[in-house]
């Protein structure tokens, strides 16, 4: 019998060799591991709404919303008018019909008014109907949220059998809106 003292230092250290597996499963891990951080923060941070919100909405350039088959038009001063309401309290949503006139497919808003507010909270505003000349129903929804609400969509649908061509109109930005016809 052989004592350890006695078999040569290379004979005493095999060649060890990490199983093939080993690397693949640690980087399937690793992988499987960044999914669910990333889809963490796609389901409690609302980014869905948010990337759904850009794709449809428009940006107002020189007084105008261009929707691809029409145009809204913002004449003299009334969309400085609309900002005034909806700067000093973001904290809220807003509402305002919008008043003007229908040219071709297009719309020229001249001025605008602010409806009796029944209810007003950061994701939801609740107020009097618009008067039957508005030609644009706009409201506000909470930064960068320009989808409109089945809600909102109901209040179009109903207001449209009185006015066929009213817009509503979701404000989500300064400058970025939602058009719905």
């Amino acid at each position: 019998m052989q004592h350890p003292e006695d078999i040569p230092e290379e004979e005493h250290h095999e060649e060890y060799s990490e199983p093939k597996w080993k690397k693949p499963l640690i980087w399937s891990m690793g992988g499987f591991m960044i999914l669910l951080m990333i889809s963490f923060v796609f389901v409690t941070y609302p980014i869905g709404p948010i990337l759904e919100g850009k794709i449809e909405s428009n940006l107002i350039q020189n007084n105008q919303i261009d929707v691809g088959e029409f145009t809204i038009f913002f004449e003299g001063n009334s969309y400085d008018k609309l900002l005034d309401v909806y700067n000093p309290d973001l904290k809220h949503e807003i509402s305002l019909c919008l008043l003007g006139e229908k040219k071709g497919d297009d719309y020229v808003i001249s001025s605008l008014y602010e409806p009796k507010i029944y209810e007003q909270t950061f994701d939801h505003v609740s107020f009097q109907s618009c008067n039957q000349e508005t030609i644009v129903m706009l409201h506000s929804h909470p930064y960068k949220r320009c989808v409109a609400s089945d809600t909102d969509i109901n209040t179009l649908a109903s207001t449209q059998k009185v006015n066929p061509d009213v817009l509503m109109v979701v404000m989500c930005e300064p400058d970025r809106f939602s058009v719905y016809r």
